[in-house]
Order: structure tokens, then C-alpha cells, then sequence
């Protein structure tokens, strides 16, 4: 296989690493203007599913807090002052009957979730070609060829891999983002997959060059399993071109400019993946997410009065992220409308915004007239 100039001409004007790549770029596009499209969101924004567990709820308590959340114009201001994530809820209604309720919540703790959604692949979506890229050997003289295709709710990269002409490694990369994502609040990646038995990379960039060094987090994956590998920030390996840098400071979470995801014949540290097999190749994608280092409540239950604990066992198997909330039993104070609403509004607002409740059961105070 001779090497293809051309490709390597592509893969760097799609980089912007030559001086005229833009202008490249234009003529192979017939002079249209490069998109502007970024699918990254550019406020983070939360799911957290608050199912209405028990009879003799307040009335109107799922609507109300439906249209605290949707239209959350004070909560807009809490979070330009204190810099907190916006939360959005879903309402899951006619919960009143505890085997539907349980239902729902196996389906919940079926359904693989992340914290924080930065790419989701499940649904084909032609804007991300312009942000995930190729970038294979070819840039240093190697042969080895891979690219995106999307189907089965997933973005496949694929290809061969060859160590031909001292190559070795394809990846898929974002170019940069901007702005660049800030995930200081957060502890680290999590990537839902399926793979095909060899040992990945996948690395993060603080910077904007596009040779500059990168943090580097190596993974297995299992043969035609679909599984979800976290990626501590503290975990990854400052390097530049399979060497470690031990002197370079930790990574920035503050401003992640790009992400991808390697297979390589070599380590971090220069010496061969054990894992590593020339050939074929198929790495399916489903999203690319970010986990907290506080973990927020995805699921909160809410009853009047004790949670069954058919119901509350339930709850605590659908995610490690369950909370219970139980309202006074008594149904004259709970049945105090206005006031219900407001209370417990407040305090389920509070709740998906609390780390503590995470794994607990709380208790609403009770209405006096």
C-alpha cells in the first residue's frame, strides 16, 4: 500500500493545522462558508425523573412543578449568580398504582444513563460531521484508513488498522471547540459503547494546537458488549506523541477543547498494547457523557406519607442515584392546596439540586392552616 497524499492533505486542512486550510476548505466545498453548528449545549442542562408514587398528593402537584422547571425564570437568575447547573424535570404521571410504578422504575434502572449528556450518537445526526473527524497514520506516512458511519442507535468508527510504513493508529477526533467545555465540576468522562475486544485510548486536550499534549486514559472493551467505561480526570496521562510528560501540570477541566478516541499500537508510555491487533476493527458509540464528583439525585420518588416498601425497594434499584420524598400523611395538611404546591415544589427543586439526598429519604414539613 503506498501512502496517500491527499488524505494527509484532507486530514490537515480538516485540523486547521496548515495556514491555508481554510482556504482549502473552501474551494473543496465549492466556497461555502464553514458551519457554524456546535452540538455541544452551551448551558449544561440535567434530567431527573420525579415519579409521583402515592395516592392523596396534593392536586395539580406534577403540573406545577412541570411549570416551575420549564419555565424557570428565577431559577435562570440562582444560576447566573452562583454558577449552578440548570435543572430540568420529567413528570412521570398515574403512578397511584404501585405495580405500574415499579414498572417504570425497572425500566429506569434498565435504561443506562449519564449525568451530564455532551454527545449523544443514538440518533444519526449529519451536524457532528462537522466536529468529529479521521485522524489516522496517514499524517505520519502510514496506510492504516477508518471512518464514522452512523446505524443501530450508535456512531461506528471502523476501518483497518495496519502497521505498514511504521504506521499503527486510527483515532476520531472533534476539531476544536469554542468555546471549549468547562467540566471543573465534574470528575470525570463516561463513554457508552460497545466494542470489540481490543484496548482503546481516549484523550483530552486543554489546549488549542493541534499537536499539542494531550491526557491520555486507556480502556478495554469486550467483544460485541455493550458496557460504559468512566474516565477519572486524575486518572489520565499527560503526553505528547506516546511519551509521558511527567512534568505537565494535571489536566484543565475548565477548558476541554477537544476529545478523541484512539486505537494504537503503542501505550501511553511508548511500549506496545498487549491488546493491540492489526486488521479490522469496529468501536460502536452511543454517547459521550460526564459524571460528577458530587452525584445529583436522578430519580426521586415522591408519596404521602411512608413509601411502601415494595415502592422504596424499587426506587433504590432503579439508580444509585435514588431519593425518597414523603409528604405529611395527614390528609387535611396536605390537603392545604396552595400551600402543598408551594412547599413542595420548593422542596423538590431543592432536592435535585442537593448531592446530600442522594440516596436518602426526606421528609417534606408539614402544612398548618
Amino acid at each position: 500500500m503506498s501512502w496517500d497524499l491527499g488524505r494527509f492533505l484532507n486530514t490537515l486542512t480538516y485540523y486547521d493545522a496548515l495556514p491555508f486550510a481554510e482556504a482549502w476548505r473552501r474551494i473543496q466545498n465549492g466556497f461555502q462558508p464553514k458551519s457554524k453548528v456546535n452540538p455541544v449545549l452551551p448551558t449544561f442542562s440535567r434530567l431527573a425523573q420525579v415519579l409521583l408514587l402515592g395516592k392523596g398528593l396534593p392536586a395539580g402537584l406534577a403540573e406545577a412543578l412541570q411549570q416551575q422547571v420549564r419555565t424557570p425564570s428565577r431559577l435562570r437568575e440562582q444560576v447566573l449568580d452562583s454558577n449552578r447547573d440548570f435543572t430540568a424535570a420529567t413528570v412521570l404521571l398515574g403512578l397511584e398504582d404501585g405495580e405500574l410504578a415499579r414498572t417504570y422504575l425497572q425500566q429506569i434502572g434498565c435504561t443506562p444513563q449519564t449525568e451530564q449528556l455532551l454527545f449523544d450518537f443514538r440518533q444519526p445526526n449529519p451536524a457532528l460531521d462537522e466536529f468529529w473527524g479521521i485522524l489516522d497514520d496517514v499524517v505520519m506516512g502510514g496506510v492504516s484508513r477508518s471512518r464514522l458511519l452512523w446505524g443501530g442507535q450508535q456512531l461506528l468508527f471502523t476501518g483497518q488498522v495496519s502497521t505498514a510504513n511504521s504506521g499503527g493508529f486510527v483515532s476520531t477526533r472533534t476539531r476544536n471547540l469554542e468555546p471549549p467545555l468547562d467540566l471543573s465540576g465534574f470528575a470525570g468522562l463516561e463513554l457508552r459503547l460497545r466494542g470489540d475486544g481490543q484496548r482503546y485510548k481516549f484523550f483530552v486536550r486543554d489546549q488549542t494546537g493541534w499537536d499539542s499534549p494531550a491526557y491520555s486514559y486507556a480502556f478495554e472493551t469486550t467483544p460485541e458488549k455493550e458496557q460504559t467505561v468512566r474516565i477519572p480526570f486524575a486518572e489520565m496521562v499527560p503526553t505528547f506523541r506516546a511519551r509521558i510528560l511527567p512534568s505537565a501540570p494535571p489536566v484543565n477541566t475548565s477548558r476541554i477543547y477537544s476529545l478523541q478516541v484512539m486505537l494504537s499500537k503503542f501505550e501511553a508510555d511508548g511500549s506496545l498494547n498487549p491488546n493491540f491487533r492489526p486488521g479490522s476493527f469496529q468501536l460502536g458509540l452511543r454517547w459521550i457523557g460526564a459524571y460528577r464528583r458530587d452525584p445529583l439525585p436522578q430519580v426521586i420518588g415522591v408519596a404521602r406519607g411512608p413509601i411502601p416498601v415494595e415502592l422504596l425497594a424499587a426506587l433504590q434499584s432503579s439508580s444509585p442515584r435514588w431519593c425518597g420524598v414523603e409528604g405529611p400523611a395527614d390528609t387535611e395538611e396536605f390537603g392545604l392546596v396552595a400551600h402543598a404546591h408551594t412547599r413542595c415544589v420548593e422542596f423538590l427543586l431543592q432536592v435535585m439540586q442537593s448531592p446530600a439526598a442522594v440516596g436518602r429519604v426526606l421528609q417534606v414539613e408539614p402544612v398548618h392552616a
